[in-house]
C-alpha cells in the first residue's frame, strides 16, 4: 500500500501548504446616530440586541428584515417596493460590515424569478447564464452562477448557518433556492470576526421567515402563470404561507409553513461554430493572408423542464419574561430540470484540428496540415472573407487530391455499405488514377461531400438540499447573552445524460454575411445516396452513444456557541466570543462522458456491411441489427435558423429517458465500442463507477473568536460619532481524503540482458491507498472604523479590513493518482531514458514517470481585502453610495506542476504530476456607486416615481485561470482536444470590468410597477471551452425585465411581470491567439449566437 502524501516534493509543501488558514481581519462598522430612528430602519442581521427588546424578527437565528417595523398587521402585510427597499437600506447601514442586502416584506413577493437573477442588481454582483461555464454550447435560460467582485468563491448560508449542494463544488447551486421562501438576501462583500470563514468573494445569506417576524395569524397564498414565448408553454406557480403565535402561561409559541412550487417550460436556440483554425496562405493571391474558419457549424434546439419546490417551516418559542428564545427551522429545496435537446450540424466547414496543440497553423502551399484545407464544390464560386479574415460564404466539400478524406481512408475501399439499391454508397476516387464515375473539378480532382449530423439528447437533473436547524438564545442577565445553535444539512445530487449521434453527408453552403449564419445543403458529391436524400434513414450512420452519470451525497453537522458581555462605557460597547464545529461528509461520484463509436467510416469494412446503414434490422455476420424504434424522421429548424433545414433522423425524446440507448451496447448489436455505465468491466463492486470517478472527502472544521464591539452615539472623534469592531478568529480544518493510486501497466515483453540484474517493469493497478489525513491550524485577526455625520444629513464613512480565506471546491480533493511510464524511443539511440555502460552499449531503460491528478493537500486561497466607502442617507429610501475594494490573494489555487516520489514494494521513483496547485498571490481592485431614491418632492402623481442605479467597476492583476474543473477523472487542465495545451486569456472567468444596474419605479395608492435595466460588459465565459478547446468570450449584453402590481383590495393583488423584454441575443467570441502567437496579441472571431425565451407571468396573491 503507497501513500500519496509521502511523495510531494519540499518545494511543493511550501506552495501547498496546510488544508486551512488564518483569517485576519480589522472592521469598523458605523452605528446610527438617535437622530435617524425615525427611519425604522431593520438591525443588521449581525447586530443581536437583547431577547426583551425583540418583538419581531430580530428574535431569528439570523435577525430578519422587519425586526423594527411597528406592531401593526396592515404595515406588516401590504408594504410594497417603498417598505422593501427602506429595509433593505437600514440593513446596509446598521450592518457591522460591508453589506447589500435585498427584502422582500411582501411574503411571495421576491422582486425577481430566482435568486440569481435578483443579485445580478446588486453592485459588484454578476450572474453566469450558462448551464456550465466550460460549456458554452448549452445556454441556460436562467442564471447558473454568482460572481461577486469578479470572483467565484462566494460562501452560502441559509440563516446565517453554513449550507451547500453536494456536487463537486462547495457552496450552493444558485437554482436550486426557492425565491417564494425568501423573506431577504443579504451579501456580506467583507466579513467580521464573528462571521464563519470561507468565501474571498463574499458570503450571501439567505433569510427564511420565523413565526415572530408577523404580530399574530397570517394567512397566505399566490398563484401564478407562467408563457413562455419560445417553448409557446404555459406552466403554473403557486405558494402558500401559513403563521400564527400564541400567548400561554408557559410563554408564547409561534408555528410557521411556507410552500412553494414552479415550472417553468422554457427554450434556448443557438449557433455555435466549432474550432476555428488559422490558415496562413491558404487560399491563394486573392485570398487573406491569415484566414480564421470554423471547422463546424451547429444549430442547437433546447428545451428546460424546470420544476421547483421548497419548504420552510419553523416553530419559536419565548419565555414570558422575554429572556430566553427557542427556533427551530427546517428548510428544503428540491430542483429538477430535464432538458431535451436536438441539433443539426455540418463538420467539415474548416480544418479539423482536434488532438492538435491550440497554437496549430495550417499553411498553404505544401505547408502544415495543407492537405486539411477545404475547397469549392465544383462548379460554385471561390470562398469569400471579411476584411479581418473571417471566413463569410462557400460551399464547402473535401478535396481527394491529398490523404484528406475520412481518417479510415475511404476513397481506398468504399466497402462501407450500400445504398438502396445496392450500389457502394461511396465512389472510390483513387489519388493515383481514376475511377469511372467520379465527380471532379476542372483540375481533375476529385471532391467530397462533407460530414454532416444531428444530435439527440437528454439530460435528467435532481438537486435537493435540506437544512435542519435548532437555535436557543437566553439573555443570563441584563449584560450576560448566549447564542446556542446546531444545524444537521442533507444533500444529494442526481444527475443522468444520454446522447446519441447519427451522420451522413451532404455540400454544405455557409453564408455568415447576414445577422446570423445560415447553410444550405445539396447533394454529396461521389457519394451515391439513396432517394430522399437526407430525409431518409437509409443514408444515415450511427456515428456515437454517449452516457453520463452522477450519484453525489453530502452531510454536515455543526454546533456554535456565543457569549456576549454588554460594557455600556462610553467606547466599550461589548466583548463577544464563540466557537464552532462543523464535520462535513461528501462523496462525489461523477462518471467520465463515456463516448463510444458505434458504425464511424474511420475504419474500412468489408462490402455490403449493412452496419453502416441506420436503417438495418437484420443480422449480418457479427452485426445483429440495431433495435426498432430507436429513430424518427422530423423537421429541423426555426426563424432563429433561418427557417426548415429539412428533415432528418433523431432519436425519440421517450427512448432516450427509457434507458434505450443502452441498446446499442456492443454485446448486443455486435458492433461499436459502446458499453452503458453501471455495465463497464473496471466498475468497482456493487457500483456504476470507476475508482478514478469518486471523490470521498471528510472534513472538520474547529474554528473559535473574539470580538470587540466599540464606540456609538457618544463616543466622538471630535464632533463625529464613531463606532465599529475588531476580533481575531482561529481555524482548524482536518481533511481526510480517500482515494486510489493506479500504476502503470506493463505491456512490453522485456528481456533480461546476460549477466546484468533484473529490470523492473512498470507494474500493475494497487488496491485503494490509506486515506491521506491532512490537518492545519492557524489563526486570523481584524479591524473596522466609522465616522457618522449627524445633523441634516446621515454621512457615514466606513472602512473595513480583514483577511478572509476560501476552501478548495470539494472535487478538487479527490485523492487519486494515475501513473504512467516513459520508455525510451528505440529509433532514438540518444535518447536519456537509455541505461549504457562505460562502452556506450545499452544495458537497460529507466522510465519516466508522469501523472495527471487532483490534491488533497491542498490549501485554501487566503486574502486580505479593504473596503472604504462613504454613504449617505438621506431620507427613508434615499442614499447615495461610493465603495472602493482591494483584495489581495495568497495560495491561489491553479494549474501547475511538481514532482513526488511514489514507492511500492521498497522501490522510489519521481513522478512529474500535473494538476492543481497553490501558487503565487495576486490582486483585485474596483469601486461601486449607488444610488437610490424616489421623487417625493414632485407634485402627486409624479411622486410615485423613483430610481436605482449602480455601477461597478473591476480589474484585477497577476490572477491566472485555475484552468481546472472540479470534476472528472484527472486534474488535467484541458481535454484531448487540444493537446493538453491552453492559449491565455489574460482574464479571469466571469469577470466584467463594467456593469452596471438601471431600475425605474413607481409605486402610489394601489399600483406599483419597476422596470430594471441589467447591463455587463464583454467578459471570459471560460479559459478552455470542452468543445471548442479554447478560450470563449461574451460580448456585451443587456436584460430589460419590468413588472406592474395592481392591489385590487387589501387583502388581494393582481400582477404581470415580465423577463428578457429587449429578446436580448448573447454573442459568443472565440479567442484564436494570445501575446505569445506571431500576432504578439489577443485577437477573437465569431463563435456563437444564442436566444431564449421572454417570459410572462400572470399572478394573484391573496392575504389575511
Amino acid at each position: 500500500m503507497v501513500r500519496v502524501d509521502h511523495a510531494v516534493s519540499a518545494k511543493a509543501r511550501l506552495l501547498q501548504g496546510g488544508a486551512s488558514a488564518i483569517v485576519m481581519g480589522m472592521f469598523l462598522a458605523a452605528a446610527p446616530a438617535a437622530a435617524y430612528a425615525q427611519d425604522q430602519a431593520a438591525a443588521a442581521p449581525d447586530a443581536t440586541p437583547p431577547l426583551s427588546a425583540q418583538t419581531g424578527a430580530a428574535a431569528s437565528t439570523a435577525t430578519a428584515a422587519d425586526a423594527d417595523a411597528p406592531d401593526d398587521a396592515d404595515t406588516i402585510i401590504v408594504t410594497g417596493q417603498r417598505r422593501a427597499l427602506q429595509t433593505s437600506q437600514g440593513i446596509k447601514r446598521n450592518a457591522d460590515t460591508v453589506v447589500d442586502s435585498i427584502t422582500a416584506t411582501d411574503i411571495g413577493a421576491f422582486p425577481d424569478k430566482s435568486v440569481a437573477e435578483a443579485l445580478q442588481r446588486v453592485p459588484g454582483i454578476t450572474v453566469n447564464r450558462f448551464a456550465a461555464t466550460s460549456d458554452t454550447a448549452h445556454f441556460s435560460a436562467e442564471p447558473s452562477g454568482v460572481i461577486v467582485r469578479g470572483l467565484p468563491q462566494v460562501r452560502s448560508e441559509f440563516n446565517g448557518r453554513d449550507t451547500f449542494s453536494a456536487n463537486s463544488s462547495r457552496g450552493l447551486s444558485w437554482g436550486d433556492i426557492t425565491p417564494e421562501l425568501m423573506a431577504g438576501v443579504d451579501t456580506y462583500k467583507n466579513q467580521t470576526a464573528e462571521m464563519i470563514e470561507g468565501g474571498i468573494a463574499g458570503s450571501i445569506n439567505l433569510r427564511t421567515r420565523v413565526p415572530f417576524d408577523a404580530p399574530g395569524q397570517l394567512i397566505q397564498g399566490a398563484v401564478n402563470i407562467n408563457y413562455n414565448d419560445l417553448s409557446k408553454k404555459f406552466t403554473p406557480d403557486f405558494n402558500v404561507f401559513y403563521s400564527n403565535r400564541w400567548e400561554t402561561g408557559a410563554g408564547e409559541f409561534g408555528l410557521m409553513a411556507n410552500f412553494a412550487y414552479s415550472q417553468v417550460i422554457t427554450a434556448s436556440q443557438g449557433i455555435q461554430y466549432g474550432r476555428a483554425a488559422i490558415i496562413d496562405n491558404g487560399f491563394g493571391p486573392t485570398g487573406p493572408a491569415t484566414a480564421y474558419m470554423p471547422a463546424s457549424v451547429n444549430f442547437l434546439d433546447n428545451q428546460y423542464n424546470r420544476k421547483r419546490q421548497g419548504i420552510a417551516a419553523a416553530a419559536q418559542w419565548r419565555n414570558l419574561d422575554h429572556t430566553m428564545l427557542l427556533t427551530a427551522q427546517y428548510n428544503r429545496s428540491v430542483y429538477k430540470n430535464k432538458w431535451q435537446e436536438r441539433s443539426f450540424g455540418s463538420f467539415g466547414i474548416g480544418p479539423d484540428l482536434y488532438g492538435f496543440n491550440v497554437r496549430t497553423r495550417v499553411v498553404g502551399n505544401g505547408g502544415n496540415l495543407h492537405d486539411r484545407i477545404p475547397v469549392p464544390a465544383a462548379g460554385t464560386p471561390a470562398f469569400t472573407f471579411d476584411e479581418d479574415g473571417n471566413f463569410q460564404s462557400g460551399v464547402v466539400t473535401r478535396s481527394n487530391a491529398e490523404n484528406s478524406m475520412w481518417w479510415g481512408a475511404p476513397d481506398a475501399n468504399p466497402g462501407f455499405g450500400v445504398n438502396e439499391a445496392g450500389q457502394p454508397m461511396f465512389n472510390a476516387c483513387y489519388n493515383w488514377g481514376g475511377s469511372a464515375g467520379c465527380e471532379r473539378d476542372a483540375n481533375g480532382v476529385a471532391h467530397y461531400g462533407v460530414d454532416v449530423g444531428t444530435g439527440s439528447r437528454v439530460n435528467q437533473n435532481r438537486n435537493m438540499t435540506q437544512d435542519f436547524g435548532l437555535n436557543f438564545k437566553w439573555d443570563a442577565t441584563d449584560r450576560l447573552h448566549f447564542n446556542f445553535d446546531g444545524q444537521y444539512v442533507d444533500s444529494t445530487v442526481d444527475n443522468y445524460d444520454i446522447s446519441v449521434e447519427h451522420h451522413s453527408f451532404a455540400n454544405v453552403g455557409l453564408d455568415a454575411t447576414g445577422k446570423y449564419p445560415r447553410i444550405t445543403l445539396g447533394d454529396p458529391s461521389n457519394i451515391n445516396q439513396s432517394p430522399g436524400g437526407l430525409a431518409n434513414a437509409n443514408n444515415w450512420y450511427l456515428r456515437s452513444v454517449m452516457d453520463h452519470l452522477e450519484a453525489s451525497e453530502g452531510t454536515q453537522w455543526a454546533f456554535r456557541g456565543d457569549m456576549e458581555y454588554d460594557i455600556g462605557t462610553t467606547w466599550l460597547d461589548s466583548i463577544k466570543v464563540g466557537a464552532r464545529y462543523a464535520d462535513r461528509d461528501q462523496t462525489v461520484r461523477w462518471s467520465t462522458y463515456n463516448w463510444a463509436n458505434v458504425a464511424n467510416t474511420w475504419t474500412d469494412s468489408e462490402l455490403n456491411q449493412h452496419s453502416w446503414n441506420l436503417d438495418s434490422y437484420k443480422p449480418f455476420g457479427a452485426f445483429k441489427g440495431y433495435p426498432q424504434g430507436m429513430f424518427e424522421i422530423s423537421e429541423f429548424g426555426e426563424p432563429f435558423f433561418g427557417g426548415s433545414l429539412g428533415s432528418f433522423p433523431f432519436v425519440p425524446f421517450d427512448a432516450l429517458n427509457a434507458h434505450r440507448a443502452d441498446e446499442y451496447n456492443r454485446s448486443l448489436i455486435g458492433i461499436g465500442e459502446f458499453t452503458p455505465i453501471c455495465q463497464r468491466a473496471a466498475e468497482l463492486p456493487d457500483s456504476c463507477f470507476i475508482d478514478n470517478e469518486i471523490a470521498d472527502v471528510s472534513e472538520t472544521v474547529k474554528s473559535a473568536y473574539a470580538m470587540v464591539r466599540f464606540g456609538g452615539r457618544d463616543a466622538k472623534i471630535g464632533n463625529v460619532p464613531v463606532s465599529g469592531n475588531f476580533g481575531l478568529r482561529y481555524v482548524n480544518t482536518k481533511n481526510v481524503s480517500s482515494g486510489f493510486l493506479r500504476y502503470p501497466v506493463n505491456n512490453y515483453d522485456f528481456t533480461q540482458c546476460d549477466g546484468l540484474p533484473p529490470v523492473v517493469p512498470p507494474g500493475s493497478p494497487t488496491p485503494p491507498v490509506p486515506p491521506i489525513n491532512d490537518p492545519a491550524q492557524c489563526y486570523l485577526s481584524a479591524q473596522d472604523l466609522a465616522f457618522i455625520n449627524g445633523g441634516g444629513v446621515a454621512w457615514l464613512l466606513r472602512f473595513a479590513a480583514s483577511r478572509a480565506m476560501s476552501r478548495p471546491d470539494i472535487g478538487l480533493l479527490k485523492n487519486f493518482l494515475s501513473v504512467s511510464a516513459g520508455l525510451p524511443n528505440a529509433t532514438d539511440p540518444t535518447d536519456p531514458r537509455w541505461v549504457k555502460d562505460s562502452t556506450g552499449k545499452v544495458v537497460g531503460v529507466n522510465p519516466t514517470y508522469e501523472a495527471s491528478a487532483y490534491n488533497p493537500y491542498l490549501a485554501p486561497t487566503t486574502a486580505w481585502q479593504f473596503d472604504v466607502s462613504i454613504e449617505n442617507y438621506f431620507a427613508n429610501v434615499g442614499s447615495f453610495s461610493l465603495a472602493a475594494f482591494y483584495k489581495t490573494f495568497q495560495n491561489y489555487i491553479q494549474y501547475g506542476s511538481y514532482t513526488t516520489t511514489v514507492s511500492r514494494d521498497g522501490i522510489d521513483r519521481d513522478v512529474f504530476v500535473r494538476g492543481p496547485m497553490n501558487g503565487k498571490g495576486a490582486k483585485i481592485k474596483g469601486f461601486e456607486i449607488a444610488y437610490t431614491r424616489y421623487f417625493d418632492f414632485l407634485p402627486e402623481p409624479l411622486n410615485g416615481f423613483g430610481i436605482q442605479a449602480n455601477y461597478t467597476y473591476v480589474s484585477n492583476s497577476g490572477i491566472p485561470n485555475a484552468n481546472l474543473t472540479p470534476v472528472g477523472s484527472t486534474g488535467q487542465v484541458t481535454n484531448a482536444g487540444n493537446a493538453g495545451t491552453a492559449l491565455n486569456p489574460g482574464a479571469l472567468e466571469g469577470l466584467s470590468k463594467h456593469s452596471f444596474n438601471l431600475v425605474g419605479m413607481y409605486e402610489k395608492g394601489r399600483i406599483a410597477a419597476r422596470l430594471a435595466y441589467n447591463w455587463r460588459s464583454e467578459f471570459l465565459v471560460t479559459a478552455v471551452d470542452c468543445c471548442v478547446y479554447l478560450p470563449v468570450w461574451q460580448r456585451p449584453s443587456g436584460f430589460l425585465d419590468g413588472s406592474i402590481r395592481f392591489r385590487a383590495t387589501d387583502n388581494i393583488e393582481i400582477s404581470v411581470q415580465g423577463s428578457n423584454l429587449l429578446n436580448t441575443k448573447t454573442k459568443l467570441q472565440t479567442q484564436v491567439t494570445d501575446e505569445d502567437s506571431p500576432e504578439g496579441k489577443r485577437i477573437l472571431v465569431p463563435n456563437g449566437w444564442f436566444q431564449n425565451d421572454r417570459r410572462f407571468v400572470f399572478g394573484v396573491r391573496v392575504r389575511y
